[in-house]
């Protein structure tokens, strides 16, 4: 490595953008960057920091929106969004990852922009319709929702181009007014575990009780998350009970969304246990 760039502001970050080629590398949180820079032996020839760049670590919640900005950790936007009902689901995703070292160091900037197929936050952010507002070499600034930043081009994992980073997520609070949210996940162990299959649902329910619309969004199954029409519709109408009967029905609309069969049969457990998390 012969540079390491730290600009402390969005100003200077801007600047330091322009300066990175094919070979530099982008170091948030570092918990997946260092461990991929020692697996292959990566040496960049630019490291660009953006540990100084404060404006980056923001969470700002209202009434009408939320806006976590990238270098946000696991372990405050589980602190910002936990208790929020439609934003719940997003406490439970961070609150999940990896171990509480992890959660401290990870962010959710980088978690998003690995776009590990494995990784927790993209399907919630999904879920919540968020929108990635990206900062580009020399200050400008564009927005993209969630939806599209996951669909590179070139074999690109996402829209991200050279010298481009996530400067932070904004959700629409006032569109997920009477919505409450939940997310839950299915590893190999119940702590310090990658994601087999993620489950996001946002319901909304009427006075009764009754589920007048919702939202389903897995990941873990294929590259990037996807939404599960068949299995909102199954839901739309119905208590948000886990009932033996309604979590088959929710199972069967994996069915050829993967590969892999014991994902299939597992999708049931999954569903149930997300279920469970409404009765809160």
């Amino acid at each position: 490595m012969n540079t390491c760039l730290i600009p402390r502001n969005l100003e200077e970050l801007g600047e330091a953008l322009g300066q990175l080629t094919g070979k530099s590398l982008i170091l948030a949180g570092g918990t997946d960057l260092v461990l991929q820079m020692r697996a292959k032996h990566l040496e960049p020839d630019v490291l660009l920091s953006l540990s100084d760049v404060s404006a980056l670590r923001d969470i700002i919640i209202t009434p009408e929106r939320a806006v976590i900005g990238a270098m946000a950790t696991m372990a405050r936007v589980k602190e910002a969004t936990d208790g929020l009902s439609d934003l719940q689901a997003l406490a439970d995703a961070a609150g999940g990852v990896g171990s509480p070292q992890i959660r401290n160091k990870g962010t959710i900037g980088g978690n998003v922009a690995n776009a590990s197929p494995a990784a927790d936050l993209p399907s919630v952010l999904w879920l919540l319709n968020a929108q990635v507002d990206i900062l580009c070499p020399g200050g400008l600034r564009r927005v993209l929702p969630i939806q599209q930043f996951f669909q590179g081009k070139d074999g690109r994992k996402t829209q991200l181009e050279l010298g481009e980073v996530i400067v932070s997520f904004t959700i629409d609070r006032t569109a997920l007014q009477g919505w409450r949210s939940a997310f839950h996940k299915l590893g190999h162990r119940s702590q310090v575990t990658i994601s087999r299959i993620g489950m996001a649902i946002a319901l909304r329910l009427n006075s009764e009780g009754i589920i007048e619309d919702a939202r389903v969004v897995a990941g873990a199954i294929k590259p990037i998350p996807f939404q599960l029409p068949a299995a909102e519709d199954i839901l739309r109408g119905k208590r948000p009970e886990p009932t033996p009967g309604l979590c088959i029905a929710l199972g069967e609309t994996f069915k050829g969304n993967t590969r892999r069969v014991y994902k299939e049969n597992a999708a049931k457990g999954v569903f149930e246990d997300t279920l469970k998390l409404f009765a809160r």
